[in-house]
């Protein structure tokens, strides 16, 4: 068990031997950063307002840089790879499986990410129960719920004023030595800790759940729902950038003095110009059909392709759309109109 006392200990032996990243507070943000010390990292915290996807997929990272001399390139250096070993301490279990979906988005099939790997192999995910979901928290509609191990090499779970320490995953073996000095859990830390998992449960609205919610949605590519989901939808953003899965990005060439950098970026298919052709044609083009293409990626081609629904039910889309946008509703309606036998 990891107890108050031996916390301290805990965190700075990692940081002997590991890039740690955690919840901290910077400028004021409660945000997944590098920490140095045991006292930045930030326990008891309700989930952080970005999801922690940047640590394996940053927002920006250049691919390679060129340069140029008397009007043609004389040099091209690719960006070195990042295998710091890294640990990912205390993120929730919904960003854990956040990560389940990018590994096999980025890991499996004909095509490889190199940037995306090198980071991912070499990082340990130390997952912390949710003893504390939000209202807008909807992961046991996704088949998780705040206690999910999946995804995790190594889980916490809150016992009083400690926390129960389970290894989850084989790479959990690199973490034995930080762990062979702590006290075997009592029968009141394990109470304590079946208490809070239960209250935790507790506080989970009833949604109904989304599996195969996917059968549904082909036959709803022209139903005017998405019409009336997007009328307020602002097209801003935001819904993507603090989402822990949503994963398009875009890649251009930045000329800079003597040369330029290739850069990725995010990008979101809430954007008009995500899918613009160059000839000016655009396929989706209003925003219904942008809120119907997020849908089908996430609730339809993602477990089709992927085996995943591109949803962790985490509710930061919920918490930061400007005008309210909740995908529970569109989930539900989507529900409704299945029930209904409405096809188009």
């Amino acid at each position: 068990m990891l107890t108050a006392a031996h916390i301290e200990a805990f965190v700075g032996g990692l940081l002997d031997a590991y890039r740690v990243i955690a919840p901290a507070r910077r400028a004021g943000e409660l945000q997944f950063a590098r920490v140095s010390h045991p006292d930045e990292v930030v326990w008891g915290y309700r989930n952080t307002t970005r999801a922690p996807k940047a640590i394996m997929f940053p927002q920006s990272e250049r691919m390679i840089r060129f340069g140029r001399r008397a009007g043609s390139l004389n040099a091209v250096e690719a960006t070195p790879l990042d295998e710091t070993p890294t640990v990912v301490l205390g993120l929730r279990p919904c960003d854990a499986r956040g990560f389940l979906l990018l590994d096999r988005v980025f890991g499996q099939g004909q095509y490889l990410d190199p940037y995306y790997l090198a980071r991912r192999n070499n990082t340990l995910l130390v997952t912390m129960a949710c003893d504390r979901p939000r209202a807008t928290c909807f992961c046991h509609a996704m088949g998780s719920g705040p206690y999910d191990r999946e995804g995790a090499d190594l889980f916490l779970r809150k016992a009083g004023e400690g926390y129960l320490v389970e290894g989850v995953s084989a790479r959990a073996v690199a973490l034995e030595p930080l762990l062979r000095e702590l006290p075997e859990a009592d029968a009141a830390a394990l109470a304590r800790a079946a208490e809070a998992e239960g209250a935790a449960n507790g506080r989970l609205r009833e949604m109904t759940p989304i599996a195969g919610i996917e059968a549904a949605l082909p036959a709803l590519v022209d139903n005017p729902l998405w019409a009336e989901v997007s009328e307020k939808c602002l097209a801003c953003g935001t819904c993507t950038y603090n989402c822990p899965t949503c994963h398009c990005f875009n890649i251009e060439d930045r000329v800079l003095m003597g040369g330029g950098d290739r850069v990725r970026a995010w990008d979101s298919c809430m954007y008009p110009g995500f899918t613009l052709h160059a000839s000016g044609h655009n396929p989706r083009p209003d925003q219904a059909a942008r809120w119907r293409q997020r849908v089908m990626h996430k609730f339809e081609y993602l477990p089709h392709n992927v085996g995943l629904y591109g949803c962790v039910g985490c509710g930061r889309c919920i918490q930061s759309c400007p005008v309210r946008l909740d995908i529970r509703q569109v989930l539900q309606r989507v529900r409704q109109e299945e029930a209904n036998g409405v096809k188009a």
